[in-house]
């Protein structure tokens, strides 16, 4: 787990839970590793087996907060923690592209094909529409958060890493509309068969 990771939880679980929110925390440690065990990643090895073993402590730390305030606070405590988790690891991985000068386009296309080497988008499955000058328009047909959250029992934690790239790619390309077609909700998460992503260049 990252050093920020653990600022950000530690942030927020504080505020919610007190001077008790270590206990908390070691809890869901705990927790975490036996939701990972239930899951079809525990019999494999690699990168992507990795990777959801960090997704199994947010099913954990979700769940244990529904015992103690409910599915509604806790899915709002979860936002507070995993939105800037998420914009935090995709904000690194443009910053180390370096190239905050390019044209948008060519920085646009730039951290997409990183992404699809060291981040979450190698593990899913993104096909492209449209690629010009203007546009960038492309789909996601398989989705790992919710492969695994669905597994973990808590595939409403997908939702929240929709929100991340709503907050994060406006900020990040300024010079485009981000959006999702006719409704931010046109994602695997909310029962979609695709995940829209459409970056329109700004006039």
């Amino acid at each position: 787990m990252k050093s920020k990771e653990i600022k950000i939880i530690k942030s927020v679980l504080s505020k919610e839970i007190g001077c008790l929110w270590p206990i908390f925390f070691v809890k869901c440690l705990i927790r975490k590793n036996a939701i990972f065990k239930k899951t079809r990643w525990a019999k494999v090895k690699g990168a992507e087996s990795e990777f959801v073993k960090r997704l199994s402590l947010a099913s954990a730390i979700y769940l244990k907060l529904q015992e103690k305030y409910g599915e509604e606070k806790s899915f709002k405590i979860m936002r507070e923690i995993l939105i800037p988790i998420g914009c935090n690891e995709q904000w690194n991985h443009l910053q180390s592209l370096g190239i905050s000068n390019e044209e948008p386009m060519k920085r646009l296309r730039a951290f997409n094909d990183l992404m699809d080497k060291e981040g979450t988008p190698q593990f899913n499955k993104r096909e492209y529409v449209e690629q010009s000058d203007n546009i960038c328009h492309f789909v996601i047909t398989r989705c790992i958060f919710k492969d695994f959250f669905t597994e973990a029992g808590t595939p409403e934690l997908t939702k929240l890493f929709c929100e991340v790239d709503k907050e994060f790619f406006p900020k990040a390309f300024p010079d485009f509309k981000f959006h999702r077609g006719s409704s931010w909700e046109n994602t695997i998460a909310y029962g979609r068969d695709h995940c829209e992503f459409i970056f329109e260049k700004k006039k």
